[in-house]
């Protein structure tokens, strides 16, 4: 089946630095909202329109906070002991980016400008438009403006707007506003998009003005969460407040009269500020907090926050930027996907990154192991303080994950829940929820590949080593040695392929378990070296460590030795194929159009499942037995999930096949810029992104970040003839370029760091280039 089995959608220009509306396309402004958000692991807002969509055009106008929620009961018609007992929602919040021009009575509308562009520049986090209008009775604005929610500041979104008169000179009407009675968006029948509104989220406990500043402070329903969002102008002289309109609940509506000269451009400023509190007793000290947050802004400077904002891309760019040569389009995708990623990651120990980011209502804003398969690894090697901050959060979810264990009737460990915000399991339908105890495993990965890449210590002792030990034995309750092989089995759970619900024995499952335990072993072990009293602050014991060492040692691996394949459980070989050949393109996505049961019946798979295991073995597994589970089991996965094709680029790339990694690296790479899942509109694919750049590091480059140090073997498809990143590790700063001839390697900064390319030791002290010749491989 084709890997795109929605045409491409760009509604946006194809630039390496820049993301482009080039003209007013309303059957693209969902998309586009979506593309065009601005965020900064705290605050996340779509990119909507200042004025508002106009009549009759699809909107999903959308400001967040990250780590806050509204919580609901999850009603049930029929229930039972254990189901998850309420959802989470990522908390929206009043939309501060109001601004409604009118001349004459008559409001500017963006589908009667005569010109209009809008930009995101992706190395500046700068969001500008540009936008000539005429009235009805023929009076010329040009409209132009920037927008950007801070890097430096978490609670500040800032914006700009210029007009100027071009053909008359008079007043014009400036309304500008804090919105929290937005509309909600839903679509039925797809559970992907989620189910948001900010009037069944937010109770109001206040709003008033209070000199030239605007304040609202709402409760979220559900939970003790209390928010604040503020606003203030920076106006020209000459330029004066005419009314305050407070009549509405839940708006807040000034609006000044501006006296403009034909040619002369009138600039103002908007800034907003966005806190919360988890104390509802909180309300006036949060109130006050979030003015004076206001007050220190304005007293800035639009120009001076700006910078610093700009200042903290230009860092993180400088850290993080890949460049790759042949195709501007996936250059532009690549970019994109970081700066996505730099956005919407929690960055303060308390909030996550969500399936969506901050970009969209899609999943209710929930944390799935989607952090950790795939964000946390990218972080580790490129803004590991981000990583850090990630597992932070985990952390400080580790109490609830030990009751959810003992809800799930163990007596001992912690189980992480597969979606939550709060630490509490959301997911209602278990077989492709609670069932996904992989979650553990997941996050015991991510801790892992954190300290392979930092050698963070201190985090170990401090947080992972805990971590690790509770989700280890959570799989002793789970799992048993069993007599009939004589193995250590793990039964009725879901491994990532969620078209196989309630297995025995998942490969990806066991193979991860093993793993986890495996490495536990050693954090214990040397744990126990230093005489740490974590160990028995924690209760364990030596028979403890024993039956680890045993279920690792004794771990059930299925394989089939007619096909010489890994089974993905006990039962997947024997079932019917999905007819593939009769199944037309419009019934993709299955989960869409066919009932859980019927494709549970089947060989098929929505994603990557032996086919990832195989990826984060790493070496554990032969080259040749990869080569032959990946082409018996890629002709049954429909890639339905965002999270596949990545996978499958790195696995192509590992085994040879750079032809079909590069086709499966561009459509994880441009996902969403060409919205190839056709659902965007809802946000952006998290995951998705960071595999983007696990194809082009740990695919075409071949890294692999390993105990004994840091491996590269690196073959370049003919599509990208250059390919060059920089790699945080361990205190370093790594520059790798290669051309499909030959491989570079320099330290940038830190102590000198031996290497291997191609599984041969290079030796590298800092400002050193050392180069290697690598094979051409069609």
């Amino acid at each position: 089946m084709s890997l795109h089995p929605h045409a491409a959608v760009r509604p946006l220009t194809t630039e390496p630095w820049a993301l482009t509306d080039s003209h007013y396309q309303p059957q693209h402004l969902l998309l586009q909202e979506t593309l065009l958000s601005l965020a900064n692991g705290y605050i996340g807002t779509r990119g909507t329109l200042e004025e508002g969509a106009p009549a009759g055009v699809a909107s999903c106008e959308g400001t967040y906070l990250n780590g806050v929620y509204s919580s609901e009961p999850i009603h049930y018609g029929e229930s039972a002991y254990g189901f998850a007992k309420h959802n989470h929602k990522m908390l929206q919040v009043a939309n501060g980016k109001v601004l409604q021009l009118s001349v004459d009575g008559e409001s500017f509308s963006a589908d009667n400008t005569t010109s209009h562009s809008r930009t995101l520049d992706l190395q500046q986090g700068v969001l500008s438009r540009h936008s000539e209008w005429q009235s009805q009775s023929g009076k010329q604005l040009r409209i132009a403006s920037r927008r950007f929610v801070s890097q430096a500041n978490p609670h500040l979104m800032a914006i700009e707007l210029s007009i100027t008169a071009l053909n008359f000179s008079g007043e014009v009407i400036l309304t500008s506003g804090l919105d929290a009675a937005y509309p909600g968006f839903y679509k039925k029948d797809d559970p992907r998009v989620g189910d948001m509104s900010i009037a069944d989220s937010l109770t109001l406990l206040s709003q008033q003005f209070s000199g030239e500043h605007s304040l609202m402070l709402h409760r979220a329903k559900g939970t003790d969460f209390i928010v604040a969002a503020a606003s203030s102008h920076v106006l020209p002289a000459g330029v004066s407040l005419q009314r305050q309109d407070d009549s509405q609940s839940n708006k807040l509506t000034q609006q000044f009269t501006l006296q403009l000269t034909q040619g002369e451009t009138l600039t103002l400023h908007k800034l907003v500020i966005y806190c919360h509190s988890a104390n509802v007793d909180d309300s006036d000290s949060l109130g006050q907090q979030t003015l004076q947050l206001l007050s220190n802004a304005q007293q800035q400077g639009f120009a001076a926050l700006l910078s610093e904002h700009q200042q903290w891309w230009q860092q993180f760019w400088q850290q993080a930027d890949v460049s790759i040569e042949g195709d501007v389009a996936l250059q532009q995708a690549i970019r994109f996907n970081l700066f996505s990623l730099a956005q919407s990651a929690g960055r303060n120990g308390q909030s996550n990154i969500a399936a969506k980011g901050l970009t969209g209502p899609g999943y209710d804003g929930h944390y799935f192991w989607d952090t950790e398969i795939y964000v946390v690894p990218v972080m580790s090697l490129t803004q590991p303080a981000i990583a850090r901050q990630l597992l932070t959060q985990r952390y400080s979810q580790l109490d609830a994950a030990r009751e959810r264990a003992r809800q799930m009737s163990h007596s001992s460990g912690a189980l992480y829940p597969w979606r939550t915000i709060g630490g509490e399991e959301c997911s209602a339908y278990f077989p492709a929820g609670t069932a996904q105890y992989h979650i553990n495993a997941a996050i015991a990965y991510a801790i892992r590949s954190y300290y392979l890449a930092t050698d963070d210590w201190a985090f170990m002792q401090q947080m992972g080593a805990e971590m690790l030990i509770e989700t280890a034995r959570l799989w002793l309750q789970l799992g048993f040695f069993s007599a009939r092989s004589g193995k250590f089995e793990i039964h009725m759970v879901t491994g990532p392929d969620e078209y196989s619900a309630l297995v025995n024995n998942n490969f990806y499952t066991n193979a991860m378990v093993q793993l986890q335990l495996r490495f536990t072993l050693e954090i214990v072990q040397k744990l126990q070296a230093e005489q740490s009293p974590l160990l028995n602050q924690l209760g364990v014991t030596e028979a403890e460590i024993q039956q680890w060492q045993q279920a690792a040692d004794t771990m059930y691996l299925a394989f089939d030795e007619q096909l010489q394949v890994h089974q993905q459980d006990d039962n997947f070989l024997s079932r019917q194929p999905w007819d593939f050949a009769n199944t037309p393109a419009d019934k993709y996505p299955l989960l869409l159009h066919y009932h859980p049961l019927v494709i549970y019946r089947h060989q098929v798979l929505k994603q990557a499942d032996v086919v990832l295991a195989l990826l984060l073995l790493d070496d554990a597994v032969p080259q040749a037995q990869k080569q032959r589970d990946l082409a018996y089991y890629e002709p049954l996965t429909t890639h339905d999930s965002s999270l596949s094709s990545c996978i499958h680029s790195i696995l192509f790339a590992e085994t040879g096949d750079t032809t079909r990694a590069h086709e499966f690296f561009g459509d994880s790479a441009r996902m969403d810029l060409d919205n190839h899942h056709a659902n965007t509109e809802f946000g952006v694919h998290i995951a998705c992104m960071a595999g983007s750049w696990m194809s082009l590091v740990m695919g075409f480059a071949g890294v692999r970040s390993r105990p004994a140090g840091l491996h590269f073997n690196p073959q370049l498809p003919p599509q990208l003839p250059r390919l060059s990143f920089r790699l945080s590790y361990r205190g370093r700063v790594l520059q790798f370029s290669a051309d499909r001839q030959q491989a570079s390697y320099k330290l940038l900064s830190g102590e000198p760091l031996t290497l291997f390319h191609s599984g041969q030791a290079v030796a590298l002290t800092n400002g050193q280039t050392v180069s290697k010749a690598i094979g051409v491989v069609v």
